[in-house]
């Protein structure tokens, strides 16, 4: 059932394991046990393969995701209990597993069809390539777009923003009536803003094997420092996260129309956190500069599927990976927007019949978006938003700007980036 399933599914990728994994004549005869460090959230899609798969039994763990990279360094050095296939939920963790001392992840480059790797949205795996290798495979996409309360727009008699310029004038014009268009503090959201006109905020240079390319005194990022700013000093972006009490309050109360979240943040913040009745979330696309001839969407989150380089399986180990993140069926049943593009159709014509949404476009608005997604949105051996955290939003509490912070700012992340091993640009 195992190898039907395979071939059935993906055409020549059965061919292409074989080819690459003499496993595959095994495959038939023994029963295979492969060892899953997983997050609670995917536990049901594991279970799905071990049901559907005769030939493989997945003995699956439960790892908090903020321990996974503790865990398999500490199992690397025990050589023991190194876990087949992980499930990453942060998309820094594969550049945390490739390094000399953590050398954990299998290179998927020529072991995952190139046909379906093109499968994926633009952009949909990039953070799974490190130094031009594929190291993992996307779970689900969380690109920022536009999140608003369609029948609030309607009755204060406004459009939605399409551009940042007109972001901020729609915020100039309702906080005096003390609504907010979101936070100005919350590090991935604020990272999202300031690399909407292309500021290099640690972007890899193509072509050079770590290296990093940091500047963030030019307009591109000057511009949208200087928009958080007046947002936050006139009060049309609030100065606590999206998960802070006293904005959960404001947007149980309508006080919040419209606000930039990723794709995740519909099904799982703004319906169950802020408890937004039926009938009012509708989504557009992200904003554009002026001077920009598309958007440049950030993303926040979008976890991914990696395997041990060394496992005594790789066949079986490849084939979970690439079931995982691409099967339709699996992840027809996804919580969040998958990665594949054929999933993510299917997952889409769900979401597209329930009556919650204001508008039934609104996976078609996070598909579209798909394509804008930033290109610098990669795997790193630190973390640019926990820098911003320290170093913007920090200060902001007694004062600063962010505009000011961005000198310090270049100064943390240029440091960081050396400390963990890359060329600075």
């Amino acid at each position: 059932m195992f190898r039907t399933r395979t071939a059935a599914r993906a055409g020549g990728m059965a061919t292409t394991i074989a080819l690459g994994l003499m496993a595959g004549a095994a495959m038939a005869q023994d029963a295979v046990t492969l060892n899953v460090w997983s997050d609670t959230p995917r536990l049901s899609m594991f279970d799905l393969y071990d049901k559907t798969h005769d030939n493989v039994t997945l003995n699956v763990t439960t790892v908090a995701p903020a321990d996974l990279i503790a865990k398999i360094q500490l199992a690397l050095q025990a050589k023991s209990e190194i876990p087949d296939v992980i499930f990453m939920s942060d998309i820094g963790y594969t550049a945390q597993l490739s390094t000399r001392r953590s050398n954990y992840l299998m290179d998927l480059t020529d072991k995952v069809p190139q046909a379906l790797q093109d499968e994926f949205y633009p952009n949909g795996n990039s953070p799974c390539h490190v130094n031009g290798k594929l190291l993992c495979m996307r779970n689900d996409l969380a690109h920022m777009i536009v999140w608003y309360d369609k029948p609030a727009m309607e009755a204060l008699g406004k459009a939605v923003p399409t551009t940042w310029e007109e972001f901020q004038k729609l915020g100039e014009e309702l906080a005096p009536q003390g609504l907010s268009l979101g936070t100005g503090v919350e590090a991935f959201p604020l990272y999202a803003m300031l690399v909407s006109d292309g500021c290099d905020m640690v972007m890899p240079v193509e072509g050079k094997e770590d290296t990093v390319k940091i500047d963030l005194t030019t307009e591109k990022c000057l511009k949208p420092a200087r928009m958080v700013d007046a947002m936050l000093k006139n009060g049309s972006l609030t100065k606590v996260g999206p998960f802070e009490p006293d904005f959960v309050a404001l947007a149980k109360a309508g006080k919040i129309p419209l606000m930039i979240g990723p794709t995740w943040f519909g099904e799982y913040v703004i319906k169950p956190t802020y408890e937004w009745p039926a009938g009012k979330l509708a989504a557009a696309l992200p904003l554009k500069w002026d001077d920009q001839s598309q958007p440049l969407t950030w993303s926040w989150g979008g976890g991914t599927y990696g395997a041990w380089k060394d496992t005594a399986h790789p066949a079986e180990a490849v084939d979970l990976v690439t079931w995982m993140s691409t099967d339709v069926a699996n992840q027809t049943a996804a919580v969040t927007l998958p990665g594949h593009r054929p999933s993510a159709e299917a997952w889409g014509a769900r979401l597209a019949s329930d009556a919650y949404y204001a508008d039934p476009n609104v996976f078609k608005v996070e598909a579209d978006a798909a394509a804008f997604s930033h290109p610098g949105y990669v795997s790193l051996r630190f973390s640019v938003s926990d820098a911003i955290a320290k170093v913007v939003v920090q200060p902001l509490a007694s004062g600063g700007t962010v505009e000011g912070a961005l000198p310090a700012l270049q100064t943390e992340l240029t440091n960081l980036a050396k400390l963990n091993g890359y060329q600075v640009e």
